[in-house]
């Protein structure tokens, strides 16, 4: 399960996976999120992802990069901060930040809230 809110006071879209996230799941969420042209075109995105569970294969690592940079074409910037809290599920998130090339797209991943809205709210 994936949910959103985007937070007024910090200015960020505060994003929560719970549970099994399969690339479906991840499709619909980027097709909900991105088409929500209320967000700011600069966009800053907190993701808990410390209670999910990926069932990604590797070979779906290359279509979330392809639709990621898709999704974010109507923004001017987009730097998203993940908290992941197991091995696994790191490890696929640290191979996505490594991945992607595109300078509007930035990705990096943190073991605790703090780290991560530090790192997003900087800069």
């Amino acid at each position: 399960m994936i949910e959103y809110k985007f937070n007024e006071e910090l200015q960020i879209l505060e994003v929560f996976y719970e549970g099994t996230i399969s690339i479906s799941d991840l499709i619909d969420y980027g097709n909900s999120v991105f088409s929500d042209e209320s967000l700011p075109r600069d966009l800053r995105i907190l993701t808990d992802a410390s209670k999910a569970s990926y069932i990604i294969l590797p070979g779906e690592i290359q279509q979330i990069i392809k639709l990621t940079l898709q999704h974010i074409k109507p923004y001017n910037k987009v730097k998203a901060a993940f908290i992941q809290s197991k091995p696994i599920e790191t490890a696929l998130s640290q191979l996505l930040e490594l991945e992607f090339q595109s300078g509007k797209y930035e990705h990096s991943v943190f073991s605790s809230r703090q780290a991560a809205l530090h790192w997003l709210l900087s800069g």
